[in-house]
Formats: C-alpha cells, structure tokens, sequence
C-alpha cells in the first residue's frame, strides 16, 4: 500500500476529528491538549483549530483509512519560525517512514511561505520521539520548552530548512539556471569514462538541464537521469528522457548501479548529512562500483545568491576533510583533487572512489 497526503481545511473538520481524537486517546503523554478537553468539542472550535493564519493541517492516507496527522504553524512573531505540532501515527503504520513523508512535506511548504526554522517540543523522558526526529533532522536546542507540572521543561528541537530552501531555489529559477550552463561538459564526464567500461549503468544525481547525461549517454553508458527539484525533472521529461525527483536522504536510490555520478550536487547537502548519503551512494553501487563527484573547494558552508536570484545552501570541503568522509562512509581508493578552471572565480574538488570488491550486499542494501 502507498501512503498518501491530504491537505486539510476548516471544511475538512469532520474528517480531522476522528484522528485527532484517535490520538489523544493513543498517546495522551505525546500532547498537550488532553482528550476530555476535545471529544465533546463544538464543531466552531474543530474549525478553528483547522483556520490557524498560514498553518500547513496533512492527514496521511491508505486505502481510504486515515493512519497519521500533522501540522506545521508559522510563528505570529517571527516570519523565520514554525512550530511542527498535531504529530501523530497510527501503531500499524509506525515505522513505515510516515513521520518523515509528513514532515519532509510541511517543510516544503513553509519553505515557499519563507519559514527557515522548524521546531517542535517533546517530553524530556520521550527518547523514542527524539531519536525519530533526529533521525530526519532535528537536534535538541537550549531554548526551554514549557514547563510541566512535574517542574521540568519540554526538550525542544529544531530543523534547518536548508534543503527545502535550496530546492525552491531550483524550482523557481530552472530555466534560469539552463541559460546560465554552458554547453560543455563537466570533466567529471571523463574522469567517470577512465573508471567504467563502455554500457556501464549510471545513476546521476542532479542532472539539471541534462547536459552531463547527454554526454555520457553518447559515450556508451546507461544513464538513469534524477533531481532533487521536480521542475528539471519535468524539463527532462519533456526532452523525451526518463527522470524520476530523488530526495539523495529520503528516497530509494535504486540498483545495483555500476557507478553514481553527481556533480555539484553534494555541495547543498549539510556537512552533519554528508556521511549518511555517501553511504546511501556506497549502497546504491555494486561491489567495485564508483563514484565520481565534485564539490567546492573553502571553508565553513553558508547561503549565496550567486547565479539564482534565490539564495542556495553551499557546503565547502577541503581536500582532507572531503577524503575523510568519503573514506569513513566505506568506499576505497578515495583520490581527491583540485579541478578549478583557470580563471575560475571559485575553485572546485573533484572525488572519485569505489566500493570495495569485498564489500557484499548485506541488508541494508536496498533495490
């Protein structure tokens, strides 16, 4: 079964009571609402809830049956800040990535509407809670939540929605940033060729305007075309190609492919998350498989308008720091170097590594 989403209104009440009352009664530690103050609530207060200025209300759905719910409500005071509240799963479909589809979503949403921060309370014994929300990035701040009657205070964690804002960047200004690629090819393009044999299967993450596909795809190999921002990949389907939008964090990578390909792709992904997806790139190769990617050569990371008119997440590496971590997430002979083009205004790393011909698939391994 496929889980679904459902944008709920005030005109939806009678859809979004049952659930939420189904929470309460499932989790009454997880709220601060208590369900004696709901079940009898009039329908008046049912739609206001449902009415909060900008607020984001999803039910997630399968097969007709309401199975979670959540709601993501920008901060009165502060345009930068939403609170994620209303979170809620059913015990049959826990663990299934419910909490991650509905957040992720809310994310994307707020992002469009200007929100920066994502925050949520839980209870300060609740460590199941916390580690599922770290688990899809969130981290415990000092800030204090409020205080229980017990005199403790709720442990409060944000999220930073530096992906979903770096994406609308790219949904916005698609066909700005084709008439900014020039025509000719990444030399990562041959620096894949020298590792794979003609045919090869490739996975390339970020294909943009597709022009690195293209030229891999005349050099003989396969190539199955992905982006983060659904705006390229609609721009590639209109070309004739097969694409598919690919969270390089959330989504099945598919495989075994005989390498990745990703270039400038992993510099938006947050220096705390670059591990995590180069194992998930390591997962998605054969043994012996390659990647071959490219990356910013500075220091720190932070946000730049360079080239879109809105602003995108960089993240910088050094040679060592990049070998590090491509190394500490399992591939081997990690070459890194710098490839910036004379005259370049910004100065480039390029790393290419395998996986090794001993490391089998084992369970984490996914198709």
């Amino acid at each position: 079964m496929t889980i679904e989403l459902r944008w709920v209104t005030a005109e939806d009440w009678a859809v979004w009571r049952p659930v939420r009352l189904a929470a309460l009664a499932d989790a009454p530690q997880a709220f601060g609402s208590r369900l004696e103050d709901w079940q009898d609530a009039p329908e008046h207060r049912w739609r206001t809830r449902l009415s909060l200025p900008g607020a984001v209300d999803l039910l997630a759905v399968e097969d007709d049956d309401v199975v979670g719910m959540a709601s993501g409500v920008p901060d009165p005071d502060d345009p930068a800040l939403a609170e994620l509240i209303s979170m809620w799963v059913a015990p049959a479909a826990r663990g299934r990535g419910t909490v991650a589809l509905l957040v992720d979503a809310i994310a994307r949403v707020l992002a469009v509407q200007g929100v920066e921060h994502l925050e949520l309370s839980v209870m300060p014994d609740n460590d199941r809670a916390r580690r599922a929300y770290e688990r899809i990035g969130f981290t415990s701040v000092d800030t204090l939540g409020d205080r229980l009657p017990d005199g403790r205070h709720e442990t409060v964690m944000r999220r930073e929605l530096t992906a979903e804002r770096t994406l609308l960047a790219y949904e916005r200004g698609a066909d700005r940033y084709a008439e900014r690629t020039d025509d000719h090819r990444a030399g990562l393009v041959d620096d894949l060729l020298a590792l794979v044999p003609v045919h090869a299967h490739v996975l390339e993450l970020g294909s943009g305007p597709g022009r690195d596909a293209d030229a891999l795809e005349a050099a003989g190999l396969r190539v199955d075309r992905s982006d983060g921002s659904a705006a390229f990949v609609d721009r590639l389907r209109d070309a004739g190609h097969q694409a598919r939008v690919l969270d390089v964090r959330r989504d099945g990578w598919g495989g075994p492919y005989d390498a990745v390909f990703a270039n400038a792709v992993l510099l938006h992904v947050p220096r705390s998350d670059t591990g995590a997806v180069l194992e998930r790139a390591r997962r998605a190769v054969r043994a012996g498989g390659v990647l071959a990617a490219t990356v910013k050569r500075g220091d720190g990371d932070g946000w730049s308008d360079r080239k879109l008119a809105d602003p995108r997440w960089f993240t910088y590496w050094d040679e060592d720091a990049l070998a590090a971590a491509v190394t500490s997430a399992g591939w081997v002979d990690v070459d890194v170097r710098e490839t910036t083009r004379p005259g370049a205004e910004e100065r480039w790393l390029t790393v290419t590594a395998r996986r090794p011909e001993e490391d089998r698939p084992d369970e984490e391994d996914r198709p």
